[in-house]
């Protein structure tokens, strides 16, 4: 009997100890976790924003040649949703709507026109003419830079701008809708910060950047 218990004892003994011996699978890396993630895709296409109002949408072709950081900027607040319920709070009928400002979301109208992305863009200014359907980014008078978020479509060929903004679109669809925004009834303030706000909120709801061929 003693013979068959050490017979048996050594018997386990052999099992476990093969167990233990195993491979040390504890540094090992699943097949998910050693794969890099995939890389975003490059958009195919010339860019294009669809700009989504009340009144209908305007769609611009972007132009990165001319103002490459411009454009870059001006897509990145796109989809980043930063444009999304501003309003065109400067019209001028048949000449130009701007917008584009964050702060023309709350009811204080005093401040339209002063909001920014918190950056500004270099000075791309360039040949492009301020025609009609032209797409530029505002900037203060006097500024040494090219603008921060608010931008402005022109409605009349108007020669005093050219070379002062940074041009970074045109309009290919939806003239007419920036026409009408234009015509809107203005405020009937008396105040010289509302010489051109229109009477009721011109909204732009989303813009969306898309990519054709």
């Amino acid at each position: 009997m003693k013979t068959l218990g050490l017979v048996v004892c050594l018997a386990l003994s052999l099992v476990f100890s093969g167990c233990a011996a195993g491979p040390d699978n504890s540094g090992a890396k699943t097949t998910a976790e050693t794969q890099s993630p995939e890389p975003e895709p490059t958009p195919q296409g010339r860019p294009f924003a669809v700009i989504k109002t009340d009144s209908g949408d305007i769609t611009v072709e972007l132009l990165p040649d001319a103002a490459p950081e411009t454009v870059k900027s001006f897509v990145e607040l796109a989809q980043l949703g930063f444009y999304d319920r501003t309003s065109f709070h400067r019209i001028m009928a048949d000449r130009m709507i701007q917008g584009g400002d964050p702060l023309s979301r709350d009811n204080d109208p005093f401040n339209d026109g002063q909001g920014t992305s918190g950056s500004y863009l270099p000075q791309e200014f360039s040949d492009l003419p301020m025609d009609r359907g032209t797409v530029a980014m505002g900037h203060e008078d006097g500024a040494d830079n090219g603008g921060s978020c608010q931008f402005f479509i022109v409605l009349k060929r108007t020669p005093d701008w050219d070379g002062k903004y940074n041009v970074f679109g045109e309009v290919v669809e939806g003239i007419d809708v920036a026409d009408a925004i234009s015509r809107s009834p203005l405020t009937k303030q008396k105040h010289p910060a509302l010489k051109y706000r229109p009477a009721g909120r011109q909204i732009i709801e989303t813009i969306n950047i898309e990519y054709r061929q």
